[in-house]
């Protein structure tokens, strides 16, 4: 009995070990964290179940491949150089998160990192008065929400290259590029061309199904492995001006008079 008992426990001894490949950090926003990568092995980061990515900002996005999933709780990151090392600021609707993002070949390669949170205070019930519980008038309320109508977007953009790759919908709202892709596709790195053809990085946010591009580049390069397809938006048409309506001169019957001219 004791000698099976004792194959049992060294038999159950390693699934009790510590992967070094699962990595769990402490957040503190502070402190820098070091994600040590490898060419062809992709790192998961793991954000609190109850906390949503707004923007990735990516130092080199030509050397490392980031991509959130589509729910906006995971952040998936792999470098495309050997030796590649940059920094990576990621925006919560809760946190901001600085990483240093280092692919090391000698190093042990992260595949899941996960973060720990400090205890939350405990929330200060307060009593208002009456009047701070009056709700805002509707008019108010209106004049808060983004006044957009069809006219104010964009549609007219073209692609080319890996169809696998494109967006379901694409447009700009002359501010921002707006991108989904179908809930079943994964989806690809997304940079910029700058105007000497090089490739960076560019900031955007997830809202909703939407990809938010800051901006409205000249071109978007997408790529996935050794799949790459670009957008580009087309010139925005110049709504024609509204003809200014001239006040026209009154005009009288043949034969009458004003009252000035009567005898």
């Amino acid at each position: 009995m004791i000698r099976s008992l004792l194959l049992a426990t060294l038999v159950a001894a390693p699934a009790l070990a510590k992967d070094p490949r699962i990595a769990t950090r402490f957040y503190d926003p502070s402190q820098i964290v070091t994600v040590h990568g490898h060419t062809g092995i992709q790192s998961t980061i793991e954000f609190a179940v109850d906390e949503h990515i707004d923007n990735v900002a990516v130092g080199d996005s030509a050397d490392w491949q980031v991509t959130p999933n589509k729910h906006a709780s995971l952040l998936f990151v792999k470098p495309m150089q050997p030796t590649a090392h940059t920094n990576m600021t990621v925006v919560t609707d809760q946190r901001t998160y600085l990483f240093d993002l280092v692919a090391t070949p000698g190093a042990t390669p992260v595949y899941v990192m996960r973060f720990t949170y400090p205890a939350e205070p405990k929330p200060v019930i307060a009593v208002l008065p009456p009047a701070a519980l009056t709700p805002e008038p509707a008019a108010q309320l209106a004049d808060k929400a983004p006044a957009q109508t069809p006219a104010d977007l964009n549609f007219a953009w073209t692609s080319a290259g890996a169809k696998q790759l494109l967006p379901a919908r694409t447009f700009d709202d002359g501010k921002a590029t707006w991108l989904a892709w179908p809930r079943d596709s994964a989806m690809p790195a997304i940079l910029v061309r700058e105007p000497n053809g090089e490739e960076g990085p560019v900031n955007y946010r997830v809202q909703g199904d939407y990809v938010v591009v800051d901006g409205v580049p000249a071109q978007l390069v997408l790529r996935q492995g050794k799949l790459i397809a670009t957008l580009t938006p087309s010139p925005r048409a110049v709504a024609p001006s509204a003809p200014i309506a001239l006040p026209q001169a009154a005009t009288q019957p043949p034969g009458a008079q004003t009252a000035s001219a009567r005898p």
